[in-house]
């Protein structure tokens, strides 16, 4: 009759790299280093109570020889449980290090791809409000919750300039603004690891040609545009448009 061999209980082969890493798998490498941290920390003090010249060694001379060996191998458990989270840290590192250099470069292409295809020039009150007609088309394509609802970009234009800028300039800081939300939405919407930026950028064009009539159709983006027409159309004859009398609600639309 075979005998069973007992377990060697100061190893915890139930808690290889691969099950921390498992386990782990929605916390980061500064988590697993904490948790290594903790296990080595509480590993020492159990053996201090084992080892004499401290406090503690002196208490542990009042234990029992078992209780003294019964810490000196949950000290050991707990290195065992250490040397495993200790090698699933050192690769979640690597896999965080690699995660971000890919994320860098496609950030990179994307705002390089941004900056190709989406030039948005804005000299004129024409080039203003193709921003205006490309940054309401492609809002509910895109990542939306970063670019301004209708209602807002109209209460933006109804607005008095500061008394510190003139009004032209302040309406221009404005199309500025909106172009620089519109880059960053497209940017962010191209880093998605789904696909290549290129291929995104390829889908998102697609999608804008055959979203564009119908969002530009709409009663509140055509109210949009007529008021940024009307106020930018002012500023580019060199008078100050008057404020509307009465705002509409900023993202009410």
């Amino acid at each position: 009759m075979a005998i069973s061999q007992k377990p060697n209980l100061t190893q915890a082969t139930g808690i290889t790299a691969e099950v921390v890493l498992e386990q782990g798998k929605f916390y980061d490498a500064k988590d697993f280093r904490k948790v290594q941290t903790g296990l080595s920390s509480a590993a020492r003090e159990l053996r201090a109570l084992t080892q004499y010249g401290t406090l503690l060694g002196r208490l542990g001379e009042q234990l029992s020889h078992e209780q003294r060996e019964l810490l000196s191998n949950a000290a050991a458990l707990l290195d065992s449980v250490k040397y495993n989270v200790e090698h699933a840290k050192e690769r979640k590192a690597r896999e965080e290090k690699a995660a971000a250099k890919l994320r860098e470069q496609r950030e990179r292409q994307a705002k390089q791809l941004v900056a190709e295809h989406f030039p948005l020039p804005a000299t004129t009150v024409e080039q203003q409000i193709e921003v205006l007609k490309m940054y309401i088309t492609i809002r509910p394509i895109t990542d939306g919750w970063l670019l301004k609802r209708d209602g807002h970009l109209r209460d933006m234009m109804q607005s008095r300039a500061p008394s510190w800028t003139t009004t032209k300039k302040w309406r221009l800081d404005q199309v500025n603004s909106l172009i620089a939300d519109l880059k960053s939405s497209v940017e962010y919407h191209l880093v998605f690891v789904d696909q290549s930026p290129s291929q995104r950028l390829e889908s998102l064009q697609e999608r804008i040609a055959e979203v564009q009539e119908a969002q530009l159709s709409k009663p509140s983006a055509k109210e949009t545009i007529k008021v940024w027409t009307e106020v930018l159309q002012e500023v580019a004859l060199g008078s100050n448009p008057a404020p509307a009398t009465a705002p509409s609600q900023g993202g009410a639309d």
